[in-house]
Parts: C-alpha cells; structure tokens; sequence
C-alpha cells in the first residue's frame, strides 16, 4: 500500500490535527520528504507530537518510517520528481522569473493530476442540468465569476450565487441541477454548506479544488484537481482558471450547434441594447 493510499484509507478516523497535517504532506510532498516533524507541524498548524501520531495512525513503526516511505513514493512518481527539480534549479533566478517559473509548475501539476475523462463528465453534467449554480468566493471568483459569465453567454442556465444571497438562492436548487462549487483553504464554511445541501437535494455537484482530502471532494460526485502554490503570500489560481477553460472548451465541443445559436441570439440582444459605445 502505498503512503497516499494509507492516507486515503485512514483519513475519515485521524483526529482533526492528523487530517491538517495529512492534508499538508500530500499536497506538499515534494517539500514535506525533506522536512523534520517539527517543520511539517509548523506548516501545518499542529503540534510536533500530533504529527508522530499521524505516523502511529497511518500505521507506520515511526515517524522516520513514514518519512522513508513517503520519499520512496515522491522517487517512483516521475512527476513529483520533475516538479522538484524544477522548483530547485533556480535559486539564483530574479523574483519574477520564480513568480512565473511557480506558475508554470502549477501548470504541468495540475496537467498531470487531470484527465480528459473528468473534463468530459463535467462538461456533459453541466450540459444535461435544468439550472447550473455556481458558488466559490473571496479569491475563488476569479475562476466563479469568469466561469458562471461563460456559462451564461453560452448556455443561458447559469447563476453565480451572490455571498449575501446565498439563503435566497439555495432555496431554488432542485434534483436536476447541478453546482459547481471552488474550494481552495482555507475552505470556506459557508460555500461548503452549499455544496452539502445541493447533495441532500439530489442535485450533481462537481467541485474543483486542491486535493482528494479536500472537505469538499468528499461531497461532490466529480472532483476536479488543480495545485495552486505560489511564492507570495496568497494562492495563485491560474491553473484553476485552466481547468475552468478546459472545461468551456469541451463544452463548445460538445454542443456546438446550441452553443453557436445562443452565442448568435446573444450578439442580437447586444446589438439591440447597443452594449457598446457608439463614437459620434
């Protein structure tokens, strides 16, 4: 068994400090193999000894032993490797060169966590929904707003959920919907709480955010992945934004005639309302 599989198997019994710190060594793996428990309890919020238990509960002999075997698991995944390398060949690159350089490995992570599978399903879920939802604030709209703008122009079915709004507009989702739903940490309670109750009413959900052990892939029905690390002090949402892209663009794919019919109604009323400036 592998060390993500032990984390996956193990992570609904962990205490709350086990899963922050849990959540902190997968989605930092790279980072995590060259760390003391101390470090990693740093990182992640806890106490050192929370982090030996995490060890103790993954069923490791110790913390050395799990470190071992989470390095064993970064050295067989070509990508975590390439990543790495990538990450520390740069040192004496200027800030903007690291800044754009961290962009682009959140990039070729995100690729490689994705499939064309998921991207598909998505898009074929959000095709086949009477209405579609979409709830992510704060940092998440610059991937909500974008997303449910889109989705509007191309399909007409789409609500952004205000955060004032949110009672108002929850109260309308019904089994047939579906709410795509951006969750990145710090998690915010009250778009999860959005995502918990389209579930209990029989609607789809599809999340995107930054891990298996994310709160929020445990409610969706499709979990969508994208790594947002960054080298200043708030998370970079450029590959989430990709995803987002991707997502639009299989949509385009797919319906193409009802897309391109909307699109044309949509020039018409634009024209009608004159939603641009007319020079004199």
């Amino acid at each position: 068994m592998t060390f993500v599989e032990r984390i996956q198997e193990h992570f609904d019994s962990l205490s709350a400090g086990q899963k922050k710190a849990a959540h902190y060594i997968q989605t930092n793996m790279q980072d995590a193999v060259m760390q003391s428990a101390h470090k990693i309890a740093s990182h992640s919020g806890v106490s050192e000894a929370t982090v030996h238990r995490l060890a103790q509960a993954l069923s490791y002999a110790s913390f050395s032993a799990m470190l071992q075997d989470l390095r064993q698991f970064v050295l067989k995944d070509q990508r975590a490797v390439r990543n790495f390398m990538l990450s520390t060949s740069h040192q004496e690159d200027s800030w903007l060169e690291k800044h754009f350089q961290q962009e682009i490995d959140n990039l070729h992570e995100t690729m490689a966590r994705s499939n064309k599978l998921h991207i598909h399903q998505a898009a074929h879920m959000l095709l086949e929904a009477d209405r579609i939802w979409v709830v992510g604030w704060r940092m998440g709209l610059s991937v909500t707003s974008y997303l449910s703008f889109v989705l509007k122009y191309m399909l007409g079915n789409c609500e952004l959920i205000p955060q004032g709004g949110v009672a108002e507009y929850a109260t309308y989702i019904k089994p047939n919907d579906t709410v795509f739903a951006c969750g990145f940490p710090r998690y915010c309670s009250r778009t999860l709480k959005v995502a918990a109750l389209a579930k209990e009413e029989g609607a789809r959900v599809i999340a995107l955010t930054d891990s298996e052990l994310s709160p929020f892939a445990k409610l969706a029905n499709l979990t969508l992945l994208a790594s947002g690390k960054s080298t200043g002090f708030l998370d970079s949402y450029t590959a989430s934004l990709s995803v987002a892209s991707a997502i639009i663009n299989e949509i385009s794919y797919l319906e193409k005639a009802r897309v391109q019919r909307n699109i044309e109604k949509m020039e018409m009323m634009f024209k009608e309302f004159q939603d641009h400036f007319e020079w004199k």
